[in-house]
């Protein structure tokens, strides 16, 4: 840039002042861009009140489906289904444990328990 007189030499310099101005607010917003970058404490608030946020609306969206009628009836039938099943497995053991006495072999010796007799446990020694 080449300067005549008086008035062109303020025209350039007030030209430059303001373009270090702006080059100025530019370097201000870049350091703070980075600033907010580098602050962990503050990242890591942002992240836990997401995670906060998200878990409030997944236990908003469970509450209102589990207090629906039709999950209500579902879950009756669930239950009715998970009693019914204990129920036939309860009876078919104890079935199973009236029709035969137990007898337990314990190396080579026999042992057998019966319940509601005088001598509930009779005990055999067998050959190996």
């Amino acid at each position: 840039m080449t300067m005549q007189g008086k008035h062109g030499a303020e025209a350039g310099t007030e030209e430059l002042r303001q373009e270090v101005d702006r080059a100025r607010h530019e370097l201000g917003e870049t350091v703070e861009q980075l600033a907010a970058k580098a602050d962990v404490k503050a990242l890591a608030r942002e992240k836990a009140e997401q995670a906060r946020s998200r878990a409030r609306d997944a236990a908003a969206s469970a509450w209102q489906s589990a207090g629906s009628r039709e999950n209500m009836a579902r879950m009756r039938q669930g239950g009715l289904v998970v009693v019914s099943a204990g129920a036939v497995t309860a009876a078919a053991v104890w079935m199973r444990r009236r029709r035969r006495p137990s007898t337990t072999r314990i190396g080579p010796v026999q042992v057998r328990v019966r319940t509601g007799r005088k001598r509930a446990v009779k005990v055999h020694r067998t050959k190996r």
